[in-house]
């Protein structure tokens, strides 16, 4: 085993254990506080990532010697079930930071590693899957080797005088009682189910119950029989059968009833259309007359339909007529318009007409012409606006093509200039990162020069806190033992044994000597001196580290002074800022300088090309100009005098346009004359053949189709409807008398009251068949609900009493719960195994005997434990046995229970065996005694391992490891292996 900056040991120590187990006993011994101890809660570290007792509580297991440099470690190399394994295993700590000050938390780690043929084999790097391949090698948990591979000290004397609570707590966490407590918890999940059952049904019975009262209409029942429901549902059976055939009596009254009133009807039906048939015949025989009139102009109207299509066609004609002598006097009437004289005659207007289509041809020759001066026109204005621009353009060119050289200059020394800034500029910048860099070390140094002044005064505060609060701990622990003494001096009576030395004379008691203290006062006291002790270690690795920090400042500042360092920044700052800006513009200025020469080739190219343009310019307007004027003089002389040739086109057209529909309108006059007089024959001859005199007496009796339809329509309809009046008159069930009347609301009287009568019977009837269906659904389920009751009331009952016995109450007289009956069963076998080696320890005197008498106060009971005394015959409480005989029974108990754990761990083979102190209270027989059977513990080869500072042990035990402890930390030698 290896550890680093564990407990007292600041540096590396290394035990051998193989080593020291070749004898099968070796001695760990030193100082008190040396760290013997500690080295057993390394290997329960390295193995399960804790420490036994209340050093593990405590959470703290890196050293206050240590150096911040050294990580807390520990190694352990052993073999397990045949295999051989290796674990590092490491806690939570701080540690320096790698880069920058400070601490930084590490969590804890854990390497798991297996030794096979080809080396070592990681088996595992996660805590939990290590901590779980460890308890299946080893075959325990931890609280399992702490108790029974460890012999933890003064565990086990407290567990000899625990009381049954305490001692039952160390059992469960050895054997396991969790399966017991969960038949316990489960029958008492079992006993409140069953309660819930009852109660449910119960619940389900008065739910029923209360139903069945509501469907019957009765008072609730406090005690319900099993006949009451029945009883209810044969009563509404009853009620139910008088009122159907209630029902059927008032169904049969009703239906008479309603036959008379039928009959009433029927007859005042019959009488009603009688007396209507009547009065319709007299109506029609008063309309007969008129009937006959219009019977006869529908006839007149009828042959003058024949004639009617001559006759529109002949008012056509006279329209048209009409409408052609309009458009002839319009038409003469716009003549002077165009200067022609109104009553010229048709040859006349043919040869004006005829003259103007001639000057109409004559003056379309001319727009060619008119359309190529205007082309001609536009042509000079256009060449003469580009022959002054050109000219404009020609000067800006020249401006520009002047300005270019001087521009070109300065272009080319800012380039220069950035070009070179461009050259110094990165070597600057890390000048300047650099010297920054320095200031901020050189602040830094500073601050931590304060916070080392700061950290050293409370550095020495905390000592100076911490070794006062060690003086009132050791005060406060002095009077806790003083009242201790106290405490056994009153309970000591004069005759009786002394609990500690047994002798019956108490000349000299102790007496308290200050103010009381309890053990909570001692426990604050000690916990004051850890946490002021634990301040002073975090103190001086902060300290520390400050230190390492200022020295890496200091030497990376080289002696520089903080003015040094801020004027040569300041210098190559101000270079920076005026190189800045030199190589920012650099491209944009490389950029202009290229382009500048490219536009004064462009500009020269511009100032040729224009050149050419003012000439072409100039020519053209040339050429346009006696176009244009060549076709002016050809116009005015075709003119004549118009005004354009557009006014000369219209004036020709227009006298052609009026001349020709003079002519027009002649003609269709003549047209329609004709058609007129042809018309007018042709409807003579048609109404001659329709037997009208003459075309006025047709056109008289002409009527409309919709008329004629409307007036042969009511001729048919007077005639069908007196048709229909002597056949209904005619018929059999009309043939009754008028009066007397028949008495309709008599007869409906009667049957409002006979369906009365039957509703409500029906109601009556429907009330008693819904309680009755209601109480045949329910009374069923009430019976059942009963039925269900009493089972789940004797279910209950059993399972209440078998949890009240498994819990420890009711019927159960030891007050044991099962667990405790179980564990009380396990305590028996170790008292049982620890007898055995009481007995050779003390001489065959003592033995340790379980009980399971009850206990007082009406607490728990089944696992206590007592002394028996062989040479007495008595059994003793074990907190009357002495120092020495509660050592030796606490011994004997813990190898006992090393017993029974491997038996219980599937005889598990536990080939080493860790003894931590309680020597010192055994005289020299006794420790022989002790040693015997240490001696036997080593049989089949199991290692022997006994921690102690007893001087006598050093001489019996050659092989040992001694731990010796200096100001500066613990280490180990190894001594006679």
């Amino acid at each position: 085993m290896r550890c680093s900056a564990f407990g007292p040991f600041a540096d590396t120590v290394e035990v051998d254990l193989d080593l020291l187990g070749a004898s099968g006993l070796f001695l760990l011994h030193g100082e008190t506080g040396a760290g013997k101890t500690t080295l057993l809660d390394a290997m329960g570290f390295a193995l399960y990532g804790a420490v036994p007792g209340e050093r593990g509580k405590a959470g703290r297991l890196r050293s206050d010697h240590a150096t911040p440099q050294i990580r807390t470690e520990v190694c352990l190399e052993a073999t397990v079930s045949g295999r051989r394994i290796r674990l590092t295993r490491s806690p939570q700590q701080e540690r320096v930071k790698l880069r920058g000050t400070g601490l930084v938390t590490e969590p804890a780690k854990v390497l798991l590693e297996e030794q096979v043929a080809s080396g070592w084999r990681t088996v595992s790097t996660r805590v939990g899957e290590a901590d779980a391949e460890v308890r299946d090698l080893v075959g325990m948990s931890a609280e399992q080797f702490f108790q029974v591979v460890l012999l933890p000290q003064g565990e086990f004397a407290r567990f000899l005088r625990a009381g049954s609570k305490e001692r039952g707590e160390l059992l469960d966490k050895l054997f396991g009682a969790a399966r017991f407590r969960f038949v316990e918890d489960w029958l008492a999940g079992r006993r409140l189910a069953t309660l819930r059952e009852v109660e449910a049904a119960r619940e389900q019975v008065a739910l029923a119950a209360a139903r069945v009262t509501q469907a019957a209409g009765v008072a609730e029942s406090e005690a319900i029989e099993p006949d009451w429901a029945p009883a209810l549902l044969d009563e509404a059976r009853c009620r139910l059968a008088d009122a159907q055939q209630r029902v059927e009596r008032r169904v049969r009254a009703r239906d008479g009833a309603r036959r008379l009133a039928d009959t009433a009807a029927v007859l005042a039906a019959a009488q009603a259309r009688r007396a209507a048939l009547l009065s319709a015949a007299q109506v029609l025989a008063q309309q007969a007359p008129k009937v006959a009139e219009l019977r006869a102009e529908c006839a007149a109207a009828s042959r003058a339909s024949q004639v009617a299509a001559v006759l529109e066609q002949l008012d056509r004609r006279r329209q048209a007529v009409g409408d052609a002598v309009g458009a002839r006097i319009g038409a003469r009437d716009r003549l002077p318009a165009v200067g022609l004289d109104q009553e010229l005659a048709e040859p006349e207007l043919r040869v004006a007409s005829e003259q103007a289509r001639r000057r109409i041809g004559r003056l379309e020759a001319l727009r060619a012409v008119a359309t190529a001066l205007a082309d001609d026109e536009c042509a000079e204005a256009a060449a003469r606006a580009d022959l002054a621009d050109g000219a404009s353009r020609a000067a800006q060119l020249e401006e520009l093509l002047a300005a270019l050289p001087s521009r070109r200059r300065q272009l080319a020394d800012r380039v220069a200039a950035g070009r070179a800034a461009a050259v110094r500029r990165p070597s600057a910048l890390t000048e300047q990162i650099g010297l920054r860099e320095a200031l901020a070390d050189e602040q830094t140094l500073t601050e931590l020069g304060a916070a080392m002044r700061q950290l050293r005064e409370e550095l020495l505060l905390a000592r100076e806190s911490a070794v006062a609060l060690r003086d009132k701990a050791a005060d406060v622990r002095e009077a806790r033992l003083d009242d201790v003494r106290f405490e056994l001096a009153s309970m000591l009576v004069d005759g009786d044994p002394c609990a500690v030395c047994g002798a019956t004379f108490h000349p000299e008691p102790s007496q308290v000597r200050g103010e009381r203290v309890t053990r909570d006062d001692e426990d604050t006291a000690r916990l004051a001196y850890e946490d002021a002790r634990r301040a002073v270690g975090d103190l001086d690795i902060r300290l520390t580290a400050a230190q390492v920090d200022r020295e890496r400042l200091r030497t990376r500042l080289a002696g520089r002074s903080g003015a040094e360092l801020r004027q040569s920044l300041d210098a190559v700052s101000a270079e920076l800022e005026a190189l800045s800006p030199l190589v920012v513009e650099l491209p944009a200025d490389e950029r202009a300088l290229s382009q500048l020469e490219l536009d004064q080739s462009a500009l020269e190219q511009q100032r040729s090309a224009l050149e050419v343009a003012v000439s072409e310019a100039d020519r053209r307007a040339g050429e346009a100009a006696g176009r244009a004027a060549r076709a002016r003089a050809q116009l005015s002389e075709q003119l004549q005098g118009a005004g354009d040739l557009e006014a000369a086109l219209a004036s020709a057209a227009a006298v052609c346009e009026h001349a020709d529909r003079v002519l027009s309108a002649e003609a269709d006059l003549l047209h329609a004359e004709h058609e007129q007089a042809a018309t007018l024959l042709d409807a003579h001859q048609a109404a001659a053949a329709a037997d009208f005199p003459d075309v006025a007496a047709a056109a008289a009796a002409d009527r409309p189709a919709r008329w004629r339809a409307a007036g042969e329509q009511a001729v048919r309809d007077h005639d069908d409807a007196q048709a229909a009046n002597t056949s209904a008159l005619a018929s059999p069930e009309l043939q009754v008398a008028l009066a007397p009347a028949a008495d309709v609301s008599g007869t409906s009287a009667a049957v409002t009251a006979a369906d009365a009568a039957l509703d409500e019977a029906t109601a009556c009837a429907a009330t008693a068949r819904s309680c009755a269906a209601a109480l045949e659904e329910l009374v069923p389920r009430l019976q059942a609900a009963l039925a269900e009751l009493g089972p789940a009331l004797a279910g209950a009952r059993q399972v209440r009493a078998l949890a009240d016995l498994c819990s420890g109450a009711g019927a159960n007289q030891l007050k044991m719960t099962l667990s405790s009956f179980v564990l009380a069963a396990r305590l028996e076998q170790v008292a049982a195994a620890a007898s055995v080696r009481l007995l050779r320890m003390t001489d065959g005197r003592y033995t340790l005997v379980h009980t399971d008498g009850a206990a007082r106060g009406g607490a728990r009971s089944g696992l206590g434990l007592l002394a028996r005394d062989g040479w007495t015959g008595q059994d003793r409480e074990t907190s009357t046995l002495s120092g020495g005989e509660t050592f030796l029974a606490s011994l004997a108990l813990a190898l006992g229970l090393t017993d029974v754990v491997m038996a219980e761990s599937g005889g598990a083979r536990i080939e080493a065996l860790f003894v931590d102190e309680g020597f010192g209270t055994l005289d020299e027989d006794t420790l022989e005694q002790v040693m015997d059977v240490l001696d036997g513990l080593r049989e089949g080869g199991r290692v022997v391992g006994l921690v102690s500072h007893v001087a006598e042990l050093r001489a019996r035990v050659p092989a040992q490891v001694h731990v010796r402890k200096t100001r500066s930390g613990s280490d180990v030698v190894l001594v006679g292996c």
